[in-house]
């Protein structure tokens, strides 16, 4: 599925001043397409990614997803967009810590069918797929911190979602479970077509995608 920025600008209000967080990007990422989005802190790479996810919106531009312009979706239309065609990885996980790996997955799954859909099946074979199906049972506190960012990256794919966006998705992890994450992720793209896109501060990490996309102060450099 396509995502296209047209003239997309953010800015926030600080006191009497403005800070432009995004001004005036244009992009293009194909579907099937793998991109970093790389640059200093404070670039605009994760208000880039939350206006392509809908969870924030852009202060003047276009946001087209798959041909669909979603910009000025009402709030309830956002919502089952989020959980129907976004998979969102963090750095931080933000799994439910009361809730077992399986429950976690589960969720998202349980939330689209509604009530009598069912799709416990499906939520342990996404746990199977990133190698957790006997951690199924633990809490996040239970896991080690690669085991909890491939339970996110499976809560991710509940809904077996187009997008996949990834806001340092290894930021919290050694170098050998970053590995293990960029090849679960490079799989999803490869294997499933799903158009994925990452945020990185790793050159490593961002030269594994198809195409890299450089940020400096709002701006896309190239």
């Amino acid at each position: 599925m396509d995502i296209e920025l047209r003239g997309v600008s953010r800015r926030f209000r600080m006191g009497d001043t403005y800070v432009h967080a995004l001004s005036d990007v244009d992009l293009i990422v194909k579907g099937g397409e793998m991109v970093s989005v790389i640059g200093p802190s404070g670039s605009g790479k994760t208000t880039l990614l939350n206006i392509i996810g809908t969870l924030d919106r852009p202060t003047s531009g276009r946001v087209i997803i798959g041909g669909e312009d979603i910009t000025d979706l009402s709030e309830s239309r956002s919502s089952k967009l989020r959980l129907m065609q976004f998979g969102f990885i963090f750095q931080q996980f933000y799994l439910l810590p009361t809730l077992t790996a399986f429950q976690n997955v589960y969720l998202p799954i349980r939330e689209s069918r509604g009530p009598g859909g069912s799709g416990r099946e499906k939520a342990m074979e996404l746990l199977e797929t990133v190698g957790l199906s006997h951690r199924s049972r633990h809490l996040p506190s239970q896991l080690s911190g690669g085991e909890q960012q491939r339970v996110a990256i499976a809560r991710a794919m509940a809904n077996d979602p187009p997008i996949i966006l990834a806001d340092e998705p290894t930021g919290e992890l050694d170098s050998q479970n970053s590995n293990v994450i960029m090849d679960t992720l490079t799989d999803l793209n490869r294997d499933n077509g799903k158009t994925v896109m990452i945020v990185t501060h790793d050159q490593g990490i961002a030269r594994r995608s198809h195409r890299i996309v450089r940020m400096k102060d709002g701006r896309i450099l190239h």
